[in-house]
């Protein structure tokens, strides 16, 4: 569908002020936050494809777990602190599981579990992004594992599900995480 220059000046001038607003917004969050108005959005940005990668689980029901917060999550904390990790992370997750319908027993679990690996990449910024995010991965893969076959969980599910989730993210931090690094520094 092809967008005539009329169309395209309709819809702006329909929404210009929503879009000054929006800057605005964002502006005065990088003054009160002290951070840069990039940082905010390399932070919604993430934020937003780390809950949307979840949305898949709405239609498939086979124990593969690709999403993309733990990657969110580690790359903000490595680069902008604790904090920045922090709210990426659990805001990742929480939109996430609401958007696929399972805000259950299990949140208080996830969020915990990013908030460590949130703060441990903070921690640990100086080291190679690569190693980092591939040792967290695999932490946060095991601990959610021991914690779900403890409580009862499928083995027969678990596996697959934390095997792919900690491959996917190994691809992730070996070919991706390097070339979006420099983008978030």
């Amino acid at each position: 569908m092809k967008i005539s220059k009329q169309q395209a000046f309709a819809w702006f001038k329909k929404s210009y002020l929503k879009l000054i607003f929006a800057i605005v917004a964002l502006i005065l969050l990088s003054l009160l936050l002290g951070t840069s108005v990039k940082t905010l959005v390399f932070a919604i940005v993430l934020i937003l494809l780390a809950s949307f990668s979840t949305f898949y689980f709405n239609y498939v029901t086979a124990p593969v777990n690709f999403e993309l917060v733990k990657m969110s999550t580690i790359l903000m904390a490595y680069t902008h602190g604790i904090i920045a990790g922090l709210i990426v992370g659990i805001a990742a997750t929480i939109i996430g599981k609401i958007l696929i319908g399972r805000i259950d027993e299990k949140l208080p679990i996830s969020v915990a579990a990013i908030s460590i690996v949130a703060v441990a990449a903070g921690l640990f910024s100086a080291a190679n992004i690569v190693v980092l995010g591939i040792l967290l991965v695999g932490f946060y893969n095991i601990s959610l594992f021991s914690i779900s076959m403890t409580t009862g969980g499928d083995l027969g599910w678990n596996i697959p599900y934390e095997g792919t989730n900690f491959a996917i993210n190994f691809i992730l931090f070996t070919r991706i995480a390097p070339f979006i690094l420099p983008l978030l520094q």
